[in-house]
């Protein structure tokens, strides 16, 4: 009842409320709960679902939720965004493709997710190589923002994007050698997501030995930070990681950062290790 009563005082709107406490099960009936027509609204259930979210990779305004009534509806508003993401990014076409991500973003922390989880992951699937493009932008806000749906995409949906990831992978390992530090920052954030969402693949811990071995030293830098998120994350399923000669692999890539020629690389892979002598103490 408190909660209730400070949403109203916060002119939270009826439909955020509704959803609220419908998912906290207080039964409490639509007709008292006010009918604030303010435009002004809380991310209630974002906040819920971010929980368990690092919130210090969180950047920019915080959105405004938007929710879906019908399949219908969810389909006619991802057909009408998909023409959006067709062809090379133009002067005339970049700040609509914008407009489109933080739609779908917004889709995202309504109830789309939770109602309509597989036609909602259908759609992200169809336009996969659009949000690849946008992220490769060179115009930053615009790349900025396709990384965050990325990221969001994984923190909602965890191991529903699996079948996306090894693309994704890719994509922000060539993006991390980006000169553009903000971009190559945004490649590495997005990445620690990932790994820490995504299920545990030897064919994913192949593309970290290789990115050991990758040209710029930027990229080698954050080969370590990732082959750490990797190993936390499966620490409490090593057997996994055993599996198809992944501790060879894992081995293989301590020792090519630790032996690199550049104390960039050689300083955050001793702290990969330590990670790793903690989980297989005689092999450290």
């Amino acid at each position: 009842a408190d909660l209730k009563r400070q949403m109203v005082a916060r002119d939270v709107r009826k439909t955020i409320m509704s959803f609220v406490v419908q998912h906290l099960g207080m039964g409490i009936p639509d007709a008292d709960l006010g009918a604030s027509t303010s435009t002004i609204a809380t991310d209630a259930h974002h906040d819920f679902s971010d929980s368990t979210i690092d919130h210090s990779q969180a950047e920019g305004p915080q959105l405004e939720p938007l929710f879906v009534h019908t399949p219908r509806e969810l389909d006619d508003t991802f057909r009408a965004l998909q023409p959006l993401f067709e062809g090379k990014e133009t002067e005339h076409n970049w700040a609509a493709r914008d407009k489109a991500i933080t739609k779908i973003r917004r889709q995202l922390k309504g109830n789309a997710p939770q109602d309509f989880s597989v036609q909602y992951l259908g759609w992200i699937r169809t336009l996969l190589d659009g949000i690849v493009r946008v992220t490769n932008t060179l115009r930053t806000t615009m790349s900025t923002n396709g990384c965050q749906l990325v990221q969001e995409l994984y923190q909602t949906f965890g191991t529903g994007m699996d079948p996306m990831t090894e693309i994704l992978i890719q994509n922000f390992v060539k993006m991390s050698s980006a000169t553009k530090q903000i971009t190559a920052k945004q490649a590495d954030t997005t990445m620690q997501i990932i790994l820490s969402q995504c299920t545990y693949s030897h064919r994913t811990l192949h593309h970290i030995w290789l990115t050991f071995q990758e040209k710029t030293v930027q990229t080698r830098a954050f080969a370590s930070g990732w082959l750490k998120v990797l190993m936390r994350k499966n620490a409490a399923h090593k057997a996994l990681m055993e599996h198809h000669n992944g501790l060879e692999v894992i081995e293989k890539c301590l020792k090519k950062g630790l032996d690199d020629a550049s104390p960039k690389v050689r300083e955050p892979t001793r702290a990969t290790f330590w990670i790793y002598a903690s989980i297989w103490p005689q092999n450290g």
